[in-house]
């Protein structure tokens, strides 16, 4: 099993509740040994929908009547599309079927040993409400669109119509979100092997206009990557830095939520150099590349900055709270964490303390039969670890840069930043979180580990599934430091 937490402490600043537990599980089965994929999938299906039921917050969530439909209807169609699995491909396909429809970013699968993808030699982006040929391969064997060129339907189907009708349902039907999309359009010529759409027929060619306004077809070629296509699929993760661009402006990259050993020394240097900006007119909050983590480093870059006493007002404004879904596998996932707690801290660790607290109301809330455990209320900003922060704080002007893979603990980052009075957002909007959080896993019969969370906010300003619309949209590469730099600085 897999644990994840996001409950801070003031000796462990930057720890991480991300644990593998060794739990019962299935070797990874092999494709030359399995005969029935049908049966497995179904088999995997089941133990996805018993651990929902039995688990996940959401399933007793009477503000969510989606998911709570979703968890039998989207079960039965799932259990339907089952008859058509012939390989390992489409038993995973049809597993991405049901996770999908919860919408939920921290309901997830991740199986082993898969195929490789195949591409047609090109990636699209998106840039407003047209797709748009965003990475070519440096040598393929038919005529690619060039950089720039616009899709306008590939198979006499326009493009937003291929990616709502047969690629969402698999991947993200979170159709309401920028960030969706702009995930959503590498799909189109990407065939990947960690998101398979059951049946899918890749498209034959593509009618595309130019980027100088001539229109043409191309005959697409669907090709095994190579190596060529991971180079533009991974999201760079820019080094968390503090740069000085001169002038009184300063650039924060603001990219690491979960530092290890070393580079929480490399942290703790950059809070002290950004203490003692004390000249800066301009600061800009840079997220770009941020996966999420320990949200308490975001609070403390922000302390560093700002004056502790500004983010804790900021922090003690908030109503919310969290629920624990009360449940056998809640009390089997916080046993195991506070097993390696004890063995990696000891039992005099704040963080042992903690996790134990927690793990004793678990089992008590277990033999009352009860089904929430409201998690004691303790602020994130922990005035310990602020002590000696900047009191006064930057006063000039704030601006905040996110990308649209912008989600949980980047989320909460930017939660505090945009609640600041005259910041600017620039960047892409970001990706959202339902209000589920805190993850445990467990094997599935075929080998693969599904993943739920455990818990439940209430009452969070942001909404449910809810993203950050910047004002200021970069329709370039937003991996581009250089070219986002001077964008950002032109447009402010």
């Amino acid at each position: 099993m897999t644990f994840i937490a996001n409950i801070c402490f003031p000796k462990n600043r930057c720890l991480i509740f991300f644990f593998i537990i060794f739990a019962p599980s299935f070797a990874m089965a092999k494709e030359s040994n399995i005969k029935n994929w049908e049966a497995l999938t179904i088999s995997d299906l089941s133990a996805m929908h018993q651990l929902i039921v039995s688990s996940h917050p959401g399933a007793l969530d009477s503000n969510n009547k989606d998911f709570t439909d979703w968890v039998e209807r989207g079960y039965l169609e799932a259990s339907q599309l089952s008859k058509r699995v012939k390989s390992r491909k489409d038993s995973l396909a049809v597993l991405r079927f049901y996770i999908a429809g919860f919408k939920d970013g921290h309901v997830g699968l991740n199986q082993p040993n898969q195929e490789k993808s195949t591409w047609a030699g090109f990636i699209l982006g998106r840039q407003g409400r047209n797709f748009v040929v965003k990475n070519i391969s440096e040598n393929w064997p038919v005529p690619l669109p060039p950089i720039g060129s616009k899709i306008i339907a590939c198979d006499n189907k326009s493009a937003p119509e291929i990616l709502e009708s047969k690629l969402s349902p698999y991947i993200d039907r979170r159709l309401n979100l920028q960030s969706t999309w702009l995930h959503l359009a590498m799909h189109l010529t990407v065939d990947d092997a960690n998101y398979p759409v059951l049946g899918r027929a890749l498209p034959k060619n593509c009618l595309v206009v130019l980027p100088n306004g001539a229109r043409q077809n191309f005959t697409l070629l669907w090709q095994e990557e190579r190596g060529e296509l991971e180079s533009f699929l991974r999201q760079p993760q820019p080094p968390q830095t503090l740069q000085n661009l001169g002038g009184g402006r300063y650039w924060i990259q603001v990219s690491n939520f979960m530092p290890s050993a070393a580079e929480n020394a490399s942290l703790d240097t950059m809070l002290s150099r950004i203490k003692n900006i004390n000249d800066a007119n301009l600061v800009v909050l840079d997220t770009r590349g941020n996966r999420g983590g320990n949200s308490l480093v975001g609070i403390e870059i922000l302390s560093a900055l700002l004056g502790s006493q500004v983010v804790s007002s900021l922090d003690e404004q908030s109503r919310a709270y969290a629920m624990w879904r009360v449940s056998p596998f809640a009390f089997s996932t916080l046993s195991n964490v506070l097993n390696s707690m004890e063995r990696d801290y000891g039992k005099n660790s704040e963080i042992y303390k903690v996790v134990f607290s927690l793990t004793q109301s678990m089992e008590l809330a277990l033999h009352e039969k009860k089904e929430w455990l409201r998690q004691p209320s303790t602020s994130s900003i922990d005035q310990e670890i602020l002590k000696g922060f900047n009191a006064q704080g930057f006063k000039g002007k704030l601006a905040l840069v996110t990308d649209s893979f912008c989600a949980s603990a980047c989320l909460d980052f930017a939660d505090v930043v945009l609640a600041i009075p005259g910041v600017v957002h620039l960047g892409l909007p970001t990706s959202a979180d339902t209000l589920y959080i805190d993850i445990g896993s467990q094997s599935l019969p075929s080998g693969a580990q599904f993943w739920i969370p455990l818990k439940v906010w209430r009452d969070r300003t942001r909404g449910n599934n809810q993203s950050y619309d910047p004002p200021f949209i970069f329709d370039g590469d937003i991996n581009d430091t250089a070219a986002v730099q001077k964008w950002v600085l032109d447009s402010l």
